[in-house]
């Protein structure tokens, strides 16, 4: 299947797929061997990676610094931005006040608090709480239900995920990214799409991808998933990612 496949699609989620989460989210650096091997698989014919995070590319194109950024698509914040191989535009949706509103009330807040880091994704924004402990957590109750508050009489949507919770507009999700490169490339004849991604969020991945291969990274899985395989980490998916090159392209190992 993989072998024989007129196009391959690859869309790989990035804190938690490519590489570990750490505890200060912008040392989250992809390895060597890892960025070797997207280069490789980039290079072969007719292989198209998509990068899908709930980071902002700009945050992505910088973790990925001094590897050459037009061989891969790009997708950030959660399906809202799309930058396509080859093009260095990044085309986006428009900023809702409310989001800007939330994020200036819960900045007062965290002021006095270090231990959380606020990451403005312009479109979006997360609240990284992974440091944080004992009185602290006082200030994420008051955080959260401030933030229901808004999501009462605002077009927002929040997920929780693993120490962070994100606020974004209603409606977006990684799903349309996908939908967005199939679209882009799928047309023009027989393909094959394989989503890789370890959080709830990928959850919309699988889920745009009923016909192809959905893959979830962990290793014990703790709630229902759309994924029909399992690794079990980031050292997995690299050898996941390097038996792939060996199918379609044989010496690209």
């Amino acid at each position: 299947m993989i072998k024989d496949a007129d196009r391959l699609l690859l869309f790989l989620d990035y804190d938690g797929t490519l590489t570990g989460f750490r505890r200060e989210p912008m040392d989250a650096r992809p390895s060597k061997r890892m960025l070797n091997i997207l280069s490789k698989l980039a290079a072969g014919p007719r292989t198209y990676i998509t990068i899908v995070s709930g980071r902002d590319i700009a945050s992505l194109l910088e973790l990925f610094k001094g590897f050459d950024h037009s061989i891969l698509n790009w997708s950030g914040t959660h399906g809202m931005q799309i930058r396509f191989r080859g093009s260095r535009k990044v085309e986006s949706a428009g900023t809702l006040p409310c989001i800007t509103s939330l994020k200036d009330e819960i900045s007062i807040i965290i002021r006095q608090c270090p231990c959380f880091i606020l990451e403005d994704k312009g479109l979006s924004f997360a609240l990284h709480h992974r440091k944080c402990s004992g009185k602290a957590l006082q200030h994420l109750d008051r955080i959260k239900r401030l933030i229901a508050g808004y999501r009462k009489e605002n077009p927002i949507e929040v997920m929780n995920m693993k120490k962070v919770i994100e606020v974004k507009p209603t409606g977006t999700n990684k799903g349309n990214a996908v939908n967005a490169i199939i679209s882009y490339y799928g047309n023009a004849g027989d393909y094959l799409s394989i989503c890789m991604g370890d959080d709830v969020t990928d959850e919309y991945l699988f889920q745009a991808n009923p016909g192809g291969i959905n893959i979830k990274v962990v290793s014990v899985p703790e709630h229902e998933t759309s994924a029909g395989y399992f690794l079990k980490g980031v050292s997995d998916v690299y050898w996941f990612l390097k038996e792939v090159s060996r199918l379609r392209y044989g010496t690209l190992s």
